[in-house]
């Protein structure tokens, strides 16, 4: 199965449960959007799926549906299971469900950065800092509209993000 959003949030899912952290719908979406972001950034791909995961700019900020929608029946609860996806094989010409993983290890890596960075924030924290003035979000959105957020704009604001980080490691 192709990495996507959902292998993405599943790898954020299972890091909450071992490490014991309360993972809601809101932050998860959240993160997986700094996830992919960081992504773009560093690896200059993203392991987004392109015939189902978009990036929007709703309300409360940057989300994928495809993330929402598998997660929403938590509402504001700590999430307790993984996505699980429906798929067909044309093979056995059989239907299954699986729980998409992330395979890719380089994601993977920049997922446990995001996680690291990011976990001890707070829902609306992470609303907050997505919100602000320039942010791919702040720039696409409008009210009432689920704007899609193009990946350049993305790139080019966790480029500069990664820029400003090896600065301020560098002590400049």
């Amino acid at each position: 199965m192709k990495d996507s959003a959902l292998s993405i949030a599943n790898y954020f899912v299972d890091k909450a449960q071992h490490e014991g952290v309360a993972l809601r719908p809101l932050k998860l979406m959240k993160l997986v959007y700094i996830a992919h972001g960081f992504m773009l950034a560093l690896l200059d791909y993203s392991v987004l799926d392109s015939r189902f995961d978009v990036v929007e700019a709703w309300r409360l900020g940057p989300v994928v549906p495809s993330v929402y929608h598998s997660f929403m029946h938590f509402k504001n609860q700590p999430i307790t299971s993984k996505s699980e996806v429906f798929l067909w094989d044309d093979d056995a010409q059989d239907v299954h469900f699986a729980t998409p993983v992330l395979e890719d290890p380089d994601a993977r890596a920049v997922c446990d950065f995001v996680w690291n960075r990011y976990k001890g924030y707070s829902d609306s924290d992470l609303v907050t800092l997505l919100h602000k003035p320039g942010t791919p979000w702040s720039l696409v959105y409008k009210e009432g509209q689920n704007m899609p957020i193009p990946d350049l704009f993305t790139k080019s604001y966790y480029d500069l993000l990664v820029k400003a980080m090896k600065r301020s490691a560098d002590g400049n």
